[in-house]
C-alpha cells in the first residue's frame, strides 16, 4: 500500500519551503512571531505545541489560506500568494495563480471536507480535472489506484456520510493525492476521530513517508511522531522555540517550556 506517486518538484535546487521571518495577527493578537523554517524535499516534519501555539495557523499560511502580515514564504522556489511585478514591488497573484500554486500542495483537514454532494471516487477525481485540466478518464483510473492504496476500493461509489471518520479521512487523503503534490500538509488529521480509527489513518501517512513525500504535519500523535519524524519543531507563543530530531526533543529537550509540553502528552 505505499506505491505513491510523488511529485516531480518544479524547483529541484534547495529547500522545497523556505519561511523567513513569517508574522501573523488577528486584531490585536500576534498569532505568528517570526518564524524561520526551513524544510528539504523528502523530509517529514511534525509541528507540536500546545494549543494556540500557532501551529494549524502556520500551515495554512503555506499554501495562502491564510495571507501574512510580513516575511516570505517560498515553496517549489516560487513566492506563495506574490510575485514582484515589471517595477520590481510584490503584488497579489491572481486567484488562477494561487490556484496553481495550490494544485502542488495537499492540505488535509481536521474535519475532512469531501464534498457530500458527490460519490467518494468524484470527490477524488474532480480536482485534477477540474483545476489541471486532466483527461477525466486518466483522472478517474488514478482515483481508483488511490482509493485501493488507502484500502478503499469497494467504496468507490459510496457518499461520504455513509464512511466511518477513519474512511473519510483517508478519502481526504486520497482526494489530495490525486493532484500529484509536490507537498503535503496535514492538520492534525486524527484530532476528530475515534480511536480506534487513527490507526487506519496514521498508517496511510506511514506508507506516504516511506515513499519518500514531502510532509509537514501538525499533531499530538507523539508516537506516530517519533516513528515517522525527521524532525520535530516545538512551537509555543508563536515562535519556534525548538527544533531537532525526535530522539533529541523526546529525549532530551532543551528548552524549559518543551519538558512541561511533554510532560503532559508523553
Amino acid at each position: 500500500m505505499n506505491d505513491y506517486t510523488v511529485a516531480t518538484p518544479i524547483e529541484t535546487r534547495g529547500p522545497i519551503v523556505r519561511a523567513v521571518g513569517v508574522r501573523k495577527s488577528f486584531g490585536d493578537r500576534e498569532i505568528l512571531s517570526g518564524i524561520d523554517v526551513e524544510v528539504e524535499r523528502g523530509e517529514v516534519v511534525v509541528l507540536v505545541g500546545a494549543s494556540g501555539a500557532g501551529k494549524t495557523t502556520f500551515l495554512r499560511t503555506l499554501n495562502r489560506l491564510e495571507p501574512i502580515d510580513g516575511g516570505e514564504i517560498d515553496v517549489n522556489g516560487e513566492r506563495i500568494g506574490q510575485h514582484a511585478n515589471g517595477k520590481g514591488r510584490l503584488v497579489e497573484r491572481s486567484a488562477r495563480d494561487l490556484a496553481r500554486q495550490r494544485a502542488d500542495i495537499g492540505f488535509v483537514f481536521q474535519h475532512f471536507n469531501l464534498f457530500p454532494h458527490m460519490t467518494v471516487l468524484e470527490n477524488i477525481w474532480h480536482s485534477p480535472v477540474r483545476v489541471k485540466g486532466e483527461k477525466k478518464s486518466e483522472a478517474v483510473g488514478y482515483a481508483r489506484e488511490l482509493l485501493a492504496r488507502v484500502g478503499l476500493a469497494d467504496k468507490a461509489d459510496a457518499r461520504p456520510r455513509s464512511l466511518s471518520g477513519g474512511q473519510q479521512q483517508r478519502v481526504a487523503i486520497a482526494r489530495a493525492l490525486a493532484m500529484r503534490p509536490a507537498l503535503m500538509l496535514f492538520d492534525e488529521p486524527t484530532s476528530a476521530l475515534d480511536p480506534e480509527m487513527v490507526g487506519e489513518v496514521l498508517a496511510v501517512m506511514r506508507d506516504l513517508a516511506k515513499a519518500g513525500m514531502t510532509m509537514i504535519i501538525v499533531s499530538h500523535e507523539m508516537g506516530f511522531t517519533r516513528e515517522v519524524a525527521d524532525r520535530v519543531i516545538v512551537m509555543d507563543g508563536g515562535r519556534i522555540i525548538e527544533s531537532g530530531p525526535p530522539a533529541q526533543v523526546f529525549t532530551a529537550p532543551q528548552h524549559e517550556r518543551t519538558r512541561q509540553f511533554l510532560s503532559k502528552v508523553l
